[in-house]
C-alpha cells in the first residue's frame, strides 16, 4: 500500500478506521475459503460468491453534472486492491490484499474464485497482493504482483520480504520474477511499506511493466544506517538510495520485462529514483508513456511522466519539485544528477486544484482550516480509453488520479497538467482506477471493500 497507514492513526477517524481494517480485522495469513496454495481449476471445487445487486451510491459523491457513481461489487470482497478487465470488458478480475483473485461477471455480480495465493502472500500492514493485469491477448492468463515472506514467523512490522511476479492460469501459478528456485531475489523489503506496486501491459500487449517501492523506512531518514536486513552490503549509502541503483535489488524503480516467462526474457530498468510508485498507468494508444503516482514523504505527492528509458526522478535527494533537505544533509546526494522534474506535484499543505480551494473540499476542514486535514497520499492513477459513447470530451481518454486520504479523484488531459476536481467526498478511498465496460471509469475502494463505477447519462 502507498505508505504505512499506521502513521496516520492519530490524525483522523478515517485513518483510524482504515488502520483497523489493515492491521486488526483480518489475520496476517488469510487461508481463505479454498486451498491455500492451489489455483482453482476443473479438478477442484468451484467457489463462487454473489455480490449485492449494483446500486447507486448514497449519499452520492460530488461529481460533474451528468455523472453518477454506482456500487458495482459489494458485500462479497475482502479488501480488494486491484482490478483488470477481460478484452471484451464483460468480466473483471479482482485481487484481494490477502491473496485471492476473483473472476467476476459484471452482468450477474457473481464472482468465481480464480486463484488463492494466501499461503504465499505476506498480508500485513501495507503489504499484500497489490498488482493485477489480465493478458489482453488471452483472458485465461492473469499476472499478479505480491509481497512474499523471506523470513519466518508472522510477517508484521519490520520483517524481511520479497516481491513476486507470477502468471496465473487455470492449471496453477508460474513464478516468473524471480523464477521458482532462483538463487537471487529481484526485490528486498524490510519495512512494512514501500514494497511492490502495479503490473501494466505495454502497447504491444506482451511486454510487462512492474513497479516497486524503495524498501526503506518511511518513519525516519534511512540511508542504510538502520539495518542490513537485505544483506546488500555494509557500504553506505543503501536504504532509500537503493532507488539510485546502489544495490543489486530493483527497489524504487519501474522495470520493463520483455518476453516474460520465456527463455528469452529480459529485464531492464526504465525509471528509477522513485520513493513508492504504488500505482502507475500507460497512456492509451500506441505509446509506452507511463504516468507514475509517486507517493511522497512529508511534503509532496507527484505524478512522474516516464517517456524514455533511464529517467531518474531523484528520490531520495528530491521530493516533488524540490530537493529533500533531510537526505541532502546526509552528503550522499552529490552524485545524483540529471533528475527529471515531476509532470505534476501537489504539496500536502496545498489544495490540488483551483476548484478545491474555492470549495474548501478534498481535505479541507469543515471550518476551512486547510487542505491537509487527514494527510495526503496519491493512491490511484489511470486513464479512460476514449471508447465511452457518453463521457464528454474533457473526461474521455483522460488521466485520473485519486488520493485515499483526501477522498477525492481529479482529472487532467496530458500534456496539459492542470488538474480539475472530478469526484469529492468519496465514501472511502480509491486504490486502483481503470477504464472498463462502455469506457466508464471504475475504481477499487479499499476502505469499504467495494468496486465502483462512474457512469454518464
Amino acid at each position: 500500500m502507498p505508505r504505512s497507514i499506521a502513521k496516520w492513526l492519530t490524525v483522523s477517524h478515517l485513518i483510524a478506521a482504515l488502520a483497523a481494517l489493515l492491521l486488526v480485522a483480518f489475520p496476517i495469513h488469510d487461508a481463505g475459503a479454498a486451498s491455500a496454495t492451489a489455483v482453482a481449476n476443473a479438478a477442484a471445487p468451484v467457489l463462487a460468491v454473489t455480490c449485492q445487486p449494483a446500486s447507486v451510491t448514497r449519499p452520492q459523491p460530488i461529481l460533474p453534472k451528468g455523472f453518477t457513481e454506482q456500487i458495482l461489487l459489494n458485500g462479497c470482497l475482502n479488501q480488494p486492491t486491484a482490478i483488470s478487465f477481460t478484452a471484451d470488458k464483460s468480466r473483471v478480475f479482482v485481487a484481494e490484499k490477502g491473496g485471492r483473485v476473483w473472476n467476476c461477471d459484471l452482468a450477474s455480480s457473481t464472482c468465481t474464485l480464480f486463484a488463492d495465493l494466501s499461503s504465499e502472500v505476506c498480508n500485513a500492514d501495507d503489504r499484500g497482493l497489490l498488482g493485477l493485469a489480465v493478458d489482453p491477448l488471452n483472458d485465461a492468463n492473469v499476472w499478479v504482483l505480491y509481497t512474499t515472506p523471506r523470513g519466518t514467523g508472522a510477517c508484521g512490522g519490520n520483517f524481511l520480504t520479497a516481491g513476486q511476479l507470477s502468471l496465473l492460469t487455470a492449471s496453477g501459478e508460474t513464478k516468473v520474477l524471480p523464477a521458482a528456485g532462483a538463487t537471487s531475489q529481484t526485490w528486498c523489503f524490510y519495512y512494512s511499506s514501500h514494497s511492490i506496486g502495479s503490473v501494466v501491459f505495454g502497447s504491444d500487449n506482451k511486454t510487462l511493466y512492474v513497479s516497486a517501492g524503495d524498501g526503506a523506512s518511511f518513519v525516519q531518514v534511512d540511508y542504510g544506517q538502520l539495518d542490513n536486513a537485505c544483506g546488500d552490503g555494509t557500504n553506505l549509502p543503501q536504504g532509500a538510495f537503493r532507488s539510485q541503483g546502489v544495490s543489486p535489488y530493483s527497489d524504487g524503480v519501474i522495470l520493463r520485462i520483455t518476453n516474460p516467462g520465456t527463455s528469452t526474457q529480459s529485464v531492464a530498468t526504465v525509471a528509477n529514483g522513485l520513493r513508492n510508485p504504488f500505482r502507475f498507468a500507460r497512456a492509451p494508444g500506441l505509446t509506452d508513456d507511463l504516468y507514475i503516482g509517486n507517493v511522497g514523504w512529508n511534503t509532496w505527492e507527484s505524478i512522474d511522466h516516464s517517456s524514455i528509458a533511464g529517467q531518474n526522478f531523484g528520490w531520495p535527494c528530491y521530493e516533488g519539485p524540490n530537493t529533500q533537505p533531510d537526505y541532502q544533509a546526509t552528503n550522499y546526494c552529490g552524485s545524483v544528477g540529471g533528475v527529471t522534474a515531476p509532470f505534476f506535484a501537489y504539496a500536502h499543505q496545498s489544495y490540488v486544484s483551483a476548484e478545491d480551494s474555492k470549495g474548501k473540499t478534498c481535505g479541507g476542514r469543515p471550518s476551512g482550516g486547510g487542505p491537509d486535514q487527514n494527510g495526503s497520499v496519491i493512491s490511484a492513477i489511470g486513464f479512460t480509453d476514449g471508447t465511452s459513447p457518453t463521457y464528454p470530451a474533457p473526461y474521455d481518454k483522460a488521466l485520473y488520479f485519486g488520493d485515499l486520504l483526501r477522498k477525492c479523484i481529479w482529472t487532467m488531459q496530458p500534456p496539459d497538467n492542470t488538474p480539475h476536481t472530478f469526484a469529492k467526498s468519496l465514501q472511502g478511498g480509491p486504490v486502483d482506477l481503470k477504464a472498463g465496460q462502455n469506457g466508464d471509469l471504475f475504481y477499487v475502494d479499499l476502505v469499504t471493500s467495494t468496486v465502483r463505477r462512474i457512469t454518464h447519462k
